[in-house]
């Protein structure tokens, strides 16, 4: 999965599709209020509806592996 199509499921779950909205790949999502932990429990939820196979568990929702773009492509790089 790639920057823009994780970028547009965030706009989409939490900007009411605001694809404008200034996310860059670090920007972190809890730190600016994008969304908050049960935010990043529908991110992954999403993410497991597209991702063919991808089953996260709980211990590894966190904002280590899902609270920016670009450790969210890290996640799914490592799950690869």
């Amino acid at each position: 999965m790639q920057e823009a199509e994780i970028k547009q499921i965030i706009c989409t779950l939490f900007l009411g599709g605001d694809m404008d909205y200034p996310i860059e790949a670090d920007t972190d999502l809890l730190e600016e209020g994008i969304c908050d932990s049960l935010g990043l429990t529908q991110l992954v939820s999403e993410l497991e509806t597209r991702v063919p196979g991808l089953k996260v568990l709980d211990p590894d929702i966190t904002a280590e592996n899902f609270g920016s773009i670009a450790r969210v492509i890290a996640f799914l790089a490592s799950r690869g």
